[in-house]
């Protein structure tokens, strides 16, 4: 149980018993009640007592009071001079119930993450092995087909990346007796289709910053100048006219 706290009901102090206690007690007698609970919940709500005053000693209060509180008033369970809380022992269930529960969605989503791992382990494992066979047994433009068959294979990937990847990993030799992706000391499919996705290497960069640069702005002609203001609409900025300022650009 790594949970270092448990609930502290807001109607605790309507219970009939802990009314009984603070009629007797008052609130001396209720903190004393809480400050049990609390070493009771660190101990795994179990506790022997020797004698109350080496326990009222670490708790800094009267041993009567705390004799009383843990008597008197039904609010713990003594047996064989042990007492616990029944109160303690709900709540000591709840969180070992959702901690075990946490266990079983993480173990499930570890085996999944696994098996999906697996998954695309073993449509690279078939791409390496049919590069690997290439001069033997099939033609480059099977090989290919092959090659394309493994890409699409994979889940998670956008058919623009895919395609990008495709076509710049096919590139045949001057021979025409190997494309690209055959002369790499080694191949591995799918990361390398999701690097090559999460890098963006099949975007283009644009020729113009992604924010307004009245400098350059002034220096453009007319045809770049629109250009321009096209590529800061897309990436979601708007014209905004101030009196003293004149025309900004300002992004939403």
């Amino acid at each position: 149980m790594k949970k270092t706290y448990f609930n502290h009901d807001s109607v605790a102090r309507l219970d009939i018993r802990v009314i009984k206690l603070r009629s007797k007690l008052g609130y001396e007698g209720y903190g004393v009640f809480w400050a049990v609970l609390e070493l009771l919940f660190t101990e795994e709500n179990k506790l022997c007592i020797d004698d109350y005053d080496s326990l009222a000693f670490g708790l800094q209060c009267d041993s009567k009071v705390l004799k009383q509180v843990i008597e008197d008033f039904d609010l713990f369970v003594i047996e064989d001079n042990c007492f616990y809380s029944r109160r303690l022992n709900n709540h000591i269930e709840e969180i070992n119930n959702k901690s075990n529960k946490a266990k079983e969605n993480a173990s499930k989503r570890w085996k999944n993450a696994i098996a999906m791992q697996s998954h695309s382990d073993r449509n690279a494992s078939k791409v390496n092995k049919s590069i690997s066979k290439v001069n033997k047994s099939k033609s480059i433009e099977e090989r290919i087909v092959d090659f394309k068959k493994s890409i699409q294979s994979i889940e998670g990937i956008n058919d623009e990346d895919k395609k990008a990847f495709f076509l710049y990993w096919t590139e045949k030799n001057k021979s025409g007796s190997k494309y690209r992706a055959e002369m790499e000391k080694t191949f591995d499919i799918s990361r390398r289709l999701k690097r090559w996705s999460n890098n963006n290497f099949n975007k283009q960069k644009s020729r113009f910053p992604d924010y307004f640069d009245s400098l350059l702005f002034k220096r453009m002609d007319d045809s770049s100048k629109k250009e321009y203001e096209q590529h800061l609409k897309n990436l979601g900025y708007v014209t905004e006219y101030n009196p003293n300022a004149g025309q900004k650009w300002i992004k939403k």
